[in-house]
């Protein structure tokens, strides 16, 4: 047997794990039942550096073998971690369609507490981060057939593995020892259109040199067509949001209260309302003519007519969006498409019965593309020219001499034509990208002595991404092309003759495909970004007996560690963020272009640890002590320690009882310490909002607390602002009566995300206890449960866009706080431009609840041939919880559990049925539904929204035949009833415009896989 870094590769008895913890069941090329366990044997498993009889393990431990992983019927590795209960999607192909870095990324994140927080092993050791906004691990780098077991922990890793270990350890223990060559192809097709995949893997392993020496190779492909939404997936296509019913138009035809859901009289009252797209192909002018469906509208003499020819709305009734729009949610992607292949390399050679030597090398290639819909403009939209000028620009009207304005707009002109509009012209909107890894790892162990082993280790990773987005509109370009005049040879041409030297020419918003193929391509844009992120870590370490004590053995590991974490981020050409507007890194440059990219940015750190960890028999074979330091030096925060200590007690041979005391910490990324403002759009309900000249009007900020807040103090404040009182001054809020309109701002401002290096160390006191109970009256049965408890103190995040205005003008020092030093207000009309959300030591977060598994292998039935075997493992969480300082200096605590995603229980229950080669599972998968905000769990509250509970069921068959079974064939169906889960729309707090996205949803829907392999 041999132990390399924490993690035992070769020959270790997967078997003992099923014994010691309940969380495991043998997985390798043999069925499971057939391997005997030793519970003596020592092994290295997840969370620990020494080797112990595995029951000696003070933390809890699940183990899901390569058995397990094939018989979920899915390939991509987060979808199978993920079905077990505690582990949810972090970044998903399902939830980051419209994310600017991570779309098409795979990770995982324990016990809620997100993926930077969760650590991503392989075979033991530290991976490269596949993303350039915070340290995540993508599984996709890693194929599902190279695994040949994950273990995943709970919580309080960081003195075993360092930073990042708060809330557990995912470590995916790679196959190598397999001889011969495993050639294997899965194909896979949902009932509903696209999505179907192809995989292709194969394994090749020899030994050599009278067993000294040892390779691996393998390579995985696969191949997985888009989702595009249709029909197929009715929830998909549905144009609808949750919101209060329209009243605002004041138009008859428009209102719907009368929808099934609404409460006429009560306009505040949300429900499933239509939600068609306002920026039509032939666009929509001065709010009044629009073209759709071939034809030109009105609200003169060209009004939408009912089935019998009369008009459906008064005269001077407006284009209504939910009403004259279009669905633009057609033909966008529901799942990326991708396209992935993995290389991995692994060798080992044993020079002497004292020192052996290993290296592994993987490769991962894996390209994506997205569609986003069609790219739309309008007049008023604003960019900036990006040479170092702060000038804001906007998007013009047509002048109302332009020439290309047809009759059916003239009817309704007043004056100069403000337009929105979509783009098809510039085809649709697509966000490729394409990432590369490169992961390689290298050991030397030896023997010190017969009780003492060493180990030294290096690994090097480099993923790069290039993000290349088309579709997109050149604001500028276009401003140019509306600004026309008269060629002089009976035509027309762009006015600016550098634009025209630069192949500007005139451009005809009016109707379907107006725009001409050499006006499409002046404004057409392409956005271009590339990332590179660069591990180097090395190590050395000693394990074994440090001394004797009786009958007592007293084992010990230590050792010493270095890591260098560099990126490089190329943000896009026309949209780099580096500097701000003069230099000003807390303001951004506007883009010219209507692509949202990352801004530029190059960073690294380092740091230096040593660990020390010890486990003592305080009674042999009855009560175990164990304990773990770590000392950290970071080039950005400094010097951190962690450290743990655990008992087991064996009480009888049945059962066994087990707890760890934690303090883990985990250091800020690169981005959060280090990254420039990133660019993003934010909602915000401004406080000043309603004031009127005289100081009355002002509501209770929105924010936690708000009815704690000073109202005559936001009043003051907010009558400071120049740009408010520019407004007050401005003769178009002035009434006939001589009264001035009450500040009215806009519902949105721009919330661009930015590092900060003042940042500290999050820090973790984590509590596990429980028990597993192994009962000698039932063979291979065993229950486990444990108790958790995560608490972070000094929570690295930011304050919201929302909170930080509220909080700044409800103060009493302001303007002269940290609040209201990241806002930017118009000094003309008083909006909020901007407010920086700088990351920030913030917050207490809380998660608190129980683990439990049952497994009962091996089970035989008087009358029925062959054997089954039962597999239940369970999730109950009792608190998940925020607590910071809100409006008014009050503690707030705040709690998402029972809301959507959110939910108190998961659980996932397996049946297992085994005779001869032949073998069936059923597995069904169970999420708690939940409301949609707590804020409104009330039925009668007018935003109430929930969700029901999501159960999903799956059935897999596989046959094994030949000699020595060399031969396999498997098929099943994934989600048999075809449940795509809830319908969770926009206007929800974790909806989105396509609907079924979140972590309850299956957007896949039912799904048929065959595969078959052969071993020889």
């Amino acid at each position: 047997m041999t132990i390399r870094n924490g993690t035992l590769l070769i020959g270790a008895s997967i078997c003992a794990l099923t014994i010691a913890t309940g969380t495991a069941q043998a997985q390798d090329t043999q069925p499971a039942e057939t391997t005997q366990a030793n519970t003596d044997e020592l092994i290295v498993v997840t969370g620990s550096r020494i080797e112990r009889r595995a029951e000696e393990s003070s933390i809890p431990l699940q183990v899901f073998g390569a058995e397990d992983i094939e018989e979920t019927g899915k390939t991509d590795l987060a979808e199978i971690i993920t079905q077990l209960p505690g582990v949810g999607d972090g970044v998903s192909v399902q939830n980051s369609n419209n994310q600017i870095q991570n779309a098409g990324l795979s990770t995982i994140s324990l016990r809620r507490l997100g993926d930077n927080r969760t650590l991503v092993l392989i075979n033991g050791k530290r991976a490269v981060s596949n993303s350039g906004n915070g340290d995540r691990v993508s599984l996709s780098t890693i194929p599902a057939g190279f695994v040949k077991r994950a273990e995943i922990t709970t919580g309080g890793s960081s003195a075993i593995y360092g930073s990042d270990a708060i809330a557990g350890v995912a470590n995916f223990i790679l196959e190598d020892s397999f001889e011969g060559v495993d050639l294997d192809v899965r194909f896979s097709a949902p009932d509903a259109s696209g999505g179907e995949e192809l995989r292709l893997e194969g394994l090749y392993g020899t030994r050599f040199s009278d067993d000294r020496g040892y390779i691996l190779l393998g390579a995985s492909y696969r191949d997985e067509d888009e989702i595009l939404i249709d029909s197929s997936r009715p929830l998909a296509a549905a144009a609808l949001e949750f919101d209060d019913p329209s009243t605002s138009s004041g138009d008859s035809f428009a209102n719907e209260r009368a929808r099934p859901g609404c409460d006429g009289p009560n306009e505040e009252r949300h429900c499933i309302v239509s939600s068609l797209d306002s920026d039509l192909p032939g666009g929509v002018f001065e709010g009044d003519a629009w073209f759709r469906d071939g034809r030109w509208f009105n609200d003169m003499s060209l009004r939408p007519t009912l089935a019998d020819g009369s008009f459906d709305r008064a005269e001077g009734q407006d284009f209504f969006g939910d009403v004259d729009g279009i669905n633009d949610r057609l033909g966008q992607s529901l799942r990326s498409q991708r396209e992935v292949l993995n290389l991995g390399f692994h060798g080992k050679y044993e020079f002497s019965d004292a020192i052996t030597a290993s290296f592994t090398a993987l490769y991962s290639d894996v390209d994506t593309v997205t569609k986003t819909g069609i790219e739309d403009g309008g007049s008023g939209e604003t960019f900036g020219i990006l040479d170092g000028v702060p000038d804001v620009f906007e998007v013009r009207r047509m002048s109302s001499s332009h020439p290309f304005i047809p009759p059916e707009v003239e009817e309704t002109r007043s004056g100069s034509v403000s337009w929105v509009r979509s783009f098809p012209e510039l085809g649709e909107e697509r966000r490729i990208n394409s990432r590369e890894t490169i992961r390689l790892m290298g050991d030397l162990d030896g023997q010190l002595t017969d009780a003492l082993k060493w180990n030294a280790f290096a690994t090097y990773g480099e993923w790069d991404q290039r993000a290349i987005n088309v579709g997109e509109i050149n604001l500028r370009n276009l401003d140019f092309a509306l600004d026309i005049e008269d060629d002089g040879a009976g035509g027309f041409q762009c006015e600016d003759a550098t634009a025209r030297a630069n192949g500007c020419v005139p451009i005809n918003l009016f109707g379907e495909g107006s725009v001409s193929a050499a006006a499409a391509d002046f404004i057409s844009y392409t956005g271009d970004a590339a990332q590179n992120r660069t591990q180097f870590t090395t190590g050395a370490s000693i394990n074994g007996d440090l001394f004797s004590w009786g009958d007592r053995d007293i084992k010990f590991a230590a050792g010493v560690e270095y890591r260098r974490e560099t990126q490089n981020t190329r943000g896009d050409r026309d949209g780099d963020l580096v500097g701000g507007v003069d230099g000003d890194p807390t303001t951004n440059d506007v883009f010219v272009t209507t692509h949202s990219t990352f801004p530029s940015l190059r960073a690294n750190y380092d740091v230096i640890e040593g660990f020390a960890e010890i486990d003592i028999p305080i009674i042999v074979d009855t009560l175990n002590f164990s304990a773990a330091g770590r000392i950290a030096n970071y080039s950005t925060i400094g010097t951190i320690v962690s450290f743990n200590a655990g008992v087991v007690w064996q009480m009888n041979d049945d059962l066994r009882f087990r707890a760890q005391y934690a303090r883990s910490q985990r250091a800020p990324t690169i981005t959060e310490f280090f990254s420039p403002p990133r660019p993003d759009g934010d909602d915000l309900q401004d406080p000043c909002e309603g004031l009127n000249i005289d100081g009355t009007g002002i509501t209770a900020p929105s924010s936690p607390g708000g009815a704690n807040a000073n109202l005559a103090n936001i009043s003051a404040n907010c009558l400071t602002e120049v740009g408010i009182q520019a407004y007050f001054a401005d003769p178009d809020n002035l009434n006939a009566d001589g009264s001035i309109d009450p500040f009215d701002a806009p519902g949105s401002t721009q919330g661009p995300n930015a590092g900060n290096q003042n940042l500290r160390e999050e820090t973790a006191q984590t509590f596990t206890a429980g028990f597993v109970l192994t009962p000698t009256a039932i063979p291979n049965l065993s229950f486990v449960a444990d108790y958790y408890r995560i608490s972070i103190d000094d929570a690295i995040d930011s304050i919201s866009t929302q909170d930080t205005v509220d909080l700044c003008y409800a103060a009493d020092d302001f303007p002269n706080n940290r609040f209201c030093d990241v806002i930017t207000r118009s000094r003309t009309d008083g909006s909020v431009d901007q407010v920086i959300n700088f990351q920030e030591n913030l917050n207490n977060e809380l998660v608190e609840g129980v683990d439990a598994t049952l497994r009962w292998s091996r089970i035989e039935l008087p009358v029925i041939p062959g054997r089954f075997d039962i597999d239940f493992r369970y999730s109950h969480y009792f608190k998940q919880q925020t607590e910071f300082v809100g409006l008014g200096g009050v503690a707030l605590t705040t709690s998402p559990l029972g809301e959507i995603e959110n939910g108190e229980d998961e659980l996932r229950l397996r049946l297992g049925y085994r005779i001869d080669g032949f073998r069936l599972t059923y597995t069904l998968n169970y999420e708690a539904g939940g409301v949609d905000s707590n804020d409104a769990a009330n039925p009668d509250d007018d935003r109430f929204f929930r969700v029901s509970d999501e159960t999903y069921h799956d059935i897999y068959a596989r046959y094994r035949f030949g000699p020595d079974d060399r031969y396999t064939i498997s098929a099943g169906v994934n989600n048999i009833f075809n449940n795509f889960g809830p319908l969770v729309p926009s206007g929800t707090d974790v909806g989105s415009s396509l609907n079924i996205t979140t972590d309850l949803n299956d957007a896949v829907g039912r799904e048929f896989f065959l595969g078959a392999s052969v071993r020889f």
